[in-house]
């Protein structure tokens, strides 16, 4: 059979059909022969409205990443299948393998800054200090971005949007794939290497099953720091009887070795110190001491009936289990600007110090969904009427300890790190921070979607309540914060006949903050944060032609967000920076995304992002200063160039740039904490055998292996961000 890629598909140049979370046995082929780029406005993503509604007609900005597009560009992270997605940075705080840090609009929407991490649909539990869900993207279908308040339908959630996962599951069709895939780092000196295999087959009329599954192992992006992954899936979809279907699905993932994370000063990374830069691969922890091991475990289920006459119930649920271990030595004191006398051998701008950490952390939690929807007409006015109650459980607890300050001596050179071994580490522990919480929500959502003529009209409300409790075991302490939140939204599009269709839209977000009170500047637990977006846009999509645009214009404000603390306070026994809440921000932004197949060959994407955010309430040295870590332009464009006749037919290249433009590091704006603009570059080769199912491919990112700053937080605190990396694939489908 033949398998080829000829661009992006549908999925990748418009939002394309998301698969419903329950209908995953829908005879949908995940793996079909030959994939077509067809651009269409009427693809649906029912994660936004949580029914089959075509995208142009919701009011809301919706980019979906597919799996093609995700093989194209041999994606190998989350964060990496959203460099291309406008308003979305990618690794906002620098290459980290534990978690995905992504932000959307400038708000946080997964890793450890938020807790807006959904999987299907369904939130996942949150976890204190390092226990944290990541996904390895080979297990998904797409992933979905969507941006602004989305509280409506998904509770407590940032104003800027969501992100939302979405896994492989079973089809009716029988289908299979097998990759294997070596990375190399840097000057192609440290390599890895993954196997994985994609099978799904139907048992019977009535059943289908798949089984995803790999497993890598090798080194990583910065020297002495190897790990391992393991990722299995099975799942089975059942039709029982003509309107029901009933998917099942579990996923294990193990992930063991050391963590890419570091703190890293601002001399010798933002600035030179004594004439030099820190290189990209550099490693000022520990090799002996530095671990992180995470199990994660999820069984889930989407349940669907559909009566007569335009009804339907929905249940979704999931069980979510995360273990996880941790260990890193990372920097300490600030002794490159100068170095104290009573420190032995310290040389200024070159040496620091350093602590070690030990933590062991465990979350769990339910979440579960269940939706009533109704189609039906009232005159010459169609509904599509859906409400529904959702509910999560989160039960987290982490025990944090530091080895005593002695043993981590002599001081590391940050231009020759010598590793010093961890001998005694294990036996000089002492308590820094146990805790924990248990988190409650339920919510009750009510959305009705009006169709008249050439007007489409959405309309939704909900009230949550919220219950938080935070414990401190070191100092038998705990606290006990209750919210309950009344959030809406109402949008309408035009859709003129020529292809046109204008958009506007208000909706309102709510999110309590779960975060230990140890990190506030005050000792007190933060109150949650509440935002209201309104946002104008036009969408085009010419009949009968690939071309999918999108220009939108928002202003977003939100009230007690979450700062570092401009003073430069530190908090806790490990002195990490502290967090204040200021009064007030506001968000104004444009954006622009546009998805074409000009010809049957060729793919483009390209994406402008303009955010200008500062604070409008809050204390008077602060308002008006622009808030941090939000660049103030990014842009991208993407290429993706397949031949498909003569003697080179099979072959396809392409390539990207991507521009993440300044911002600050701190609220306070101070001109040492300016982040400057950086502009990355890829580039990728394949090709796929006619008539094979087989392809060989080769990508690279950031092709210069250009050294950048991510952000810096503190001086003490800045981030590299991903350096070169080279990846071979050669996949077979059949």
């Amino acid at each position: 059979m033949r398998a080829r890629l000829t661009g992006l598909t549908i999925a990748a140049l418009v939002p394309s059909a998301l698969a419903a979370q329950t209908n995953a046995g829908d005879g949908s082929d995940a793996m079909s022969n030959e994939i077509v780029v067809i651009a269409t406005g009427q693809s649906t993503a029912s994660a936004s409205t949580k029914t089959d509604t075509p995208l142009i007609e919701n009011p809301q900005t919706i980019t979906v990443v597919n799996r093609a597009e995700m093989d194209i560009r041999a994606v190998d992270t989350v964060s990496d299948a959203l460099s291309y997605v406008a308003g979305v940075q990618a690794q906002p705080q620098g290459n980290d393998n534990r978690v995905d840090e992504i932000t959307v609009r400038g708000f946080g929407a997964g890793g450890f800054g938020s807790n807006n991490n959904f999987v299907d649909g369904l939130r996942l539990p949150a976890g204190g200090q390092w226990t944290r869900p990541a996904f390895d993207p080979f297990g998904l279908q797409q992933v979905d971005v969507l941006k602004g308040p989305s509280s409506v339908l998904y509770g407590q959630t940032a104003p800027g949007g969501i992100v939302n996962l979405v896994t492989k599951k079973p089809t009716f069709r029988a289908h299979g794939e097998v990759l294997f895939q070596g990375q190399a780092f840097g000057d192609l000196d440290r390599a890895r290497l993954l196997a994985g295999a994609d099978v799904g087959a139907p048992l019977s009329d009535n059943v289908a099953v798949r089984f995803v599954g790999l497993a890598s192992h090798g080194e990583t992006r910065a020297k002495d720091m190897p790990n391992s992954r393991y990722y299995i899936a099975p799942s089975v979809t059942f039709r029982l009887g003509a309107d029901t279907t009933w998917t099942l699905l579990g996923q294990y993932q193990r992930d063991e070795g050391a963590s890419t994370f570091q703190f890293l000063p601002m001399r010798g990374t933002l600035n030179a110190s004594n004439g030099k830069y820190i290189p990209l691969d550099a490693n000022l922890g520990e090799p002996g001491w530095n671990d992180f091991d995470r199990d994660q475990y999820l069984v889930a289920s989407f349940f669907e009936h559909r009566f007569g006459d335009g009804f339907a119930i929905r249940n979704n649920t999931r069980y979510t289990k995360i273990d996880s271990f941790y260990r890193a030595v990372v920097m300490g004191g600030d002794t490159l600007t100068a170095c104290p006398a009573n420190i032995p051998g310290c040389i200024p701008g070159q040496t620091i110090q350093r602590r070690a950490v030990q933590g062991r952390g465990e979350s769990e939690g339910w979440a579960t969904d269940t939706q009533i929807e109704a189609r039906f007409a009232t005159g010459a006015i169609e509904h599509v009427v859906l409400g529904g109650v959702d509910y999560f459980h989160t039960d987290w607890s982490h025990d944090r300890d530091g080895v005593a300050p002695a043993l981590v001596l002599p001081l590391l050179d940050i231009f020759d790190p010598v590793p010093r071994g961890a001998s005694g580490y294990a036996t000089a522990l002492s308590p820094q921070i146990y805790g924990g919480a248990v988190s409650k929500q339920t919510g009750l959502y009510l959305q009705d979607q009006l169709s008249v003529g050439n007007l489409r009209l959405s309309i939704g409300a909900r009230n949550d309540w919220a219950t938080d409790n935070l414990s401190n075991s070191l100092n038998n302490t705990g606290f006990r914060l209750k919210a309950e939140a009344f959030t809406w939204n109402i949008g309408g599009v035009y859709l003129f006949d020529f292809g046109l269709a204008p958009y506007a839209s208000y909706s309102e977000s709510f999110l309590p903050l779960q975060n230990d009170p140890v990190t506030n500047a005050t000792g007190r637990p933060f109150v949650p944060t509440t935002g209201q977006q309104y946002e104008f846009g036009l969408r085009y999509q010419p009949p009968g032609q690939n071309i999918y645009l999108t220009l939108s214009a928002f202003q977003i404000t939100q009230q007690n967000l979450l700062t570092a603390d401009p003073a430069g306070t530190r908090c806790g026994p490990t002195l990490t920076p502290c967090q204040v809440q200021l009064g007030e921000g506001r968000y104004r932004g444009l954006e622009f995304e546009g998805r074409a197949t000009p010809t049957d060959a060729l793919t483009l994407i390209a994406t402008a992002t303009r955010i200008k955010a500062k604070v409008t309430e809050g204390a008077a040295a602060q308002i008006g200063n622009a808030l941090p870590q939000i660049p103030d332009w990014q842009a991208s464009l993407f290429a993706d160039y397949r031949i498909k006749a003569g003697p080179l037919d099979g072959f396809g290249f392409g390539g990207g740039v991507r521009y993440t433009g300044d911002s600050w590091g701190l609220v306070s704006n101070d001109p040492l904490f300016a982040i400057p603009s950086y502009t990355l570059f890829d580039a990728f080769l394949r090709y796929d055998v006619p008539d094979s199912g087989l392809s060989l491919a080769v990508n690279v990112r950031n092709l210069a292996d250009k050294r950048y700053v991510a952000t810096c937080t503190a001086t003490q605190a800045c981030y590299y961000g991903q350096g070169r990396t080279a990846t071979a694939r050669l996949q077979y489908r059949w």
